[in-house]
């Protein structure tokens, strides 16, 4: 199997079938893999990327037992929408349709990367019965609380990438997301073929996910994995005070990894995951 970027991936060839589901004004693309007897696992993907960004991910987990479903968010890959709007909630109503769709019985293990961790937690957040552990690498936590200084910066954060001439984000984003090169050039890619509307579209939602709510615990298994050297927003502090408030919660850092731990490093993401998966 090949990833992103045309590099071999370590593991047995998969072999995934592709799917598309109309769903509250979007058309949705999705792939499974695996037995449908097996435990299911979903996989969303990070802001500006598509479902590639788990290509290394997915031999590992049908190799270890698992079905799994990865899918493009709207407004990404072959996914489009014509809402014009974008909310970690109508994701992940998405979601829960493709779920359905796909016959994959719940609960499910979901997985998400920065933005798809987002949605994973507004998943489980409304639907806990139907969640049976989560694996976030990356993402902030929707429901910790934040600073005064935190939220001034996610407000700026949406004035600046619209000021920003979209090339040059595009370049920046995928430097300061990635330590690997071909990880690098696949987000760039991504992000470019997205475009820009359709990634301000999703950073304007994204960004508006967070919900403060002190009393709030997730009470299934949690692995949170973050990059060494991801240095995007509080994202590391974050899954830091997210892991000790939680009672069924590991945190690990990953070495030589940044933003995308699962690209750089996806041989040790790989591994705590089916750990973590089958302990």
């Amino acid at each position: 199997m090949t990833g992103p970027d045309g590099r071999t991936v370590t593991g047995a060839r998969v072999e995934e079938t592709a799917h598309s589901i109309d769903v509250s004004g979007a058309r949705l693309h999705y792939w499974t893999a695996g037995a449908a007897d097996r435990p299911g696992i979903a996989l969303t993907h990070g802001a500006g990327a598509d479902h590639r960004m788990f290509d290394p991910q997915i031999p590992a987990l049908v190799g270890a037992g698992y079905r799994t479903l990865r899918w493009d968010v709207r407004y990404h890959g072959a996914s489009v929408s014509g809402t014009g709007r974008f909310r970690t909630v109508y994701a992940a109503r998405d979601l829960a349709a493709l779920l359905d769709a796909a016959g994959m019985p719940r609960p499910v293990v979901l997985l998400g990367q920065s933005m798809g961790g987002n949605i994973a937690q507004e998943y489980l957040r409304r639907r806990p019965d139907e969640v049976a552990a989560l694996v976030v690498i990356g993402s902030t936590s929707n429901t910790l609380p934040i600073t005064r200084a935190e939220r001034r910066g996610l407000a700026f954060s949406r004035a600046f990438m619209r000021l920003m001439p979209y090339r040059r984000l595009t370049r920046s984003m995928a430097r300061a997301s990635a330590e690997d090169p071909g990880a690098r050039t696949y987000l760039r890619e991504t992000f470019l073929a997205n475009g820009r509307r359709s990634f301000l579209t999703t950073w304007d939602g994204m960004t508006r996910a967070i919900d403060p709510s002190p009393d709030y615990r997730v009470e299934k298994p949690e692995l949170l994995l973050c990059g060494e050297h991801d240095s995007t927003g509080n994202i590391r502090s974050a899954m830091e005070r997210w892991s000790e408030r939680d009672p069924h919660s590991e945190f690990h850092v990953i070495p030589g990894a940044g933003h995308v731990a699962n690209l750089d490093r996806p041989d040790e993401v790989n591994r705590l995951t089916v750990a973590f998966l089958k302990a």
